[in-house]
């Protein structure tokens, strides 16, 4: 099975070549030790290096006996509000019929003069409060209950400069401030309870992908959403991130940290990370270039190993350490030649060379260059230019870099 990252899994672990599989076992050890208090885990990897097939088959792992949501940020990135992105994560995730859930989610909220939800949680992110001004000026009283109408009355009396809009608009604060700190985590427990249901694991783990495809504004938001307003018991959430990417994204918006700080350090509990060895990317892309096989292509280029799938994916486990390609990348290369497979079926074709060609076209030139002749051992062929082709024809070749000692027919026999 090639490695996919793009599929949902029907199994867990199915088509994994980055070794993935006993570091989800170990990740899963740790977020089973978590039991009451409210974690957010990073699992950090660089753009491109295979955390969406993590996060995928590490869902699937968990599911078996957990309760796990997935949010994609990315796809949500165009409402710009995040608080919107996981409450709907969440009442989208509950099980079919299920009202009463949200019947007591609309009681809850009743009692505060049908202020919004969401505009009550922006406040707690330091926006909206035009909105909970306009939401509840001259039922303030009503929403904070007769038990508090001394305080209202209590802002008169600060001078003769507050007047009657500035009392509604301290007191709607204070409503704002009370739903987000008793109603509102009186809602979480419900969705909480209602997604677990029968569940001996009386949480939820969320997990939340894509935050470096978003746009800079949503991905601050999103973070400080989580861990203002969505710290409650019962809830482990699991950021998929490029922590490089996020770290210059808060210093530009925030500026530098000092000396031995981060700013993620401000929003995450435990912070992890995926392999991302050599090794790990040469034995992905081995695995995934000999998913070639099924293009259905059946005319190699020439007799013997050298002109099989299997010497191709051989090559691109040793060119994808060398060219420092993502994961992402690596996979475009693959798909481009999977792409002159299935338009050239009746066509003799070097398979090896079509990924040496595709992977040198996909680097820098700068750094193929410094490269070039690490390349060019590689697949030796590839460097038979026209003139180096009629120097062998001719018997004039003598060593060209192919290697001391090597006349042109063994070349010939042993590369071509």
């Amino acid at each position: 099975m090639a490695l996919n990252a793009n599929e949902e899994p029907e199994v867990a672990w199915e088509g994994d070549s980055l070794g993935y599989k006993e570091v989800g076992e170990t990740f899963t050890t740790l977020v089973k030790s978590v039991k009451d208090d409210t974690k957010v885990i990073s699992i950090e990897a660089g753009y491109g290096r295979g955390k969406t097939f993590f996060r995928k088959h590490w869902a699937k792992h968990l599911s078996y006996d957990e309760v796990v949501i997935q949010i994609d940020a990315h796809l949500s990135d165009h409402s710009g509000d995040p608080v919107l992105t996981f409450i709907g994560a969440l009442v989208d995730a509950l099980p079919e019929g299920e009202t009463s859930t949200g019947k007591k989610l609309v009681e809850k909220g009743r009692k505060y003069g049908g202020l919004a939800l969401r505009t009550v949680l922006r406040v707690g992110l330091r926006q909206g409060a035009e909105e909970i001004f306009d939401a509840m000026t001259g039922r303030a009283v009503d929403a904070l209950g007769e038990s508090n109408r001394a305080l209202k009355d209590a802002t008169k009396e600060f001078g003769d400069g507050l007047s009657e809009a500035a009392g509604d608009l301290v007191v709607s604060q204070i409503a704002a401030e009370r739903m987000r700190t008793e109603a509102f985590p009186a809602q979480m427990s419900a969705l909480r309870d209602a997604l677990t249901g029968e569940s001996e694991e009386s949480r939820v783990i969320v997990m939340v992908d894509e935050l470096d495809r978003c746009h800079p504004d949503y991905a601050i938001a999103f973070l400080e959403a989580m861990k203002l307003v969505f710290a409650h018991d019962g809830f482990v959430f699991c950021l998929f991130v490029d922590n490089e990417y996020l770290e210059g994204l808060a210093a530009h918006r925030f500026g530098e940290m000092k000396a031995g700080e981060r700013y993620l350090d401000k929003f995450i509990d435990i912070r992890l990370k995926l392999p991302d060895t050599k090794e790990v990317i040469a034995g992905a892309a081995a695995e995934l270039f000999k998913g070639l096989s099924e293009a259905g292509h059946a005319l190699p280029f020439g007799e013997g190993g050298e002109f099989t799938i299997e010497r191709a994916a051989r090559l691109a486990g040793e060119l994808a350490p060398l060219s420092e390609l993502s994961m992402r990348q690596i996979n475009r290369v693959y798909r481009r030649i999977e792409l002159a497979l299935r338009c050239y079926p009746e066509q003799p074709l070097d398979y090896a060379l079509l990924v040496w060609l595709a992977f040198r076209d996909a680097m820098e030139e700068s750094k193929y260059k410094a490269l070039s002749s690490v390349f060019s051992r590689l697949l030796k062929r590839s460097s038979l230019a026209p003139h180096v082709a009629e120097k062998i024809k001719n018997r004039e070749w003598k060593d060209d870099g192919f290697g001391r000692n090597r006349d042109a027919e063994k070349f010939v026999h042993e590369n071509c």
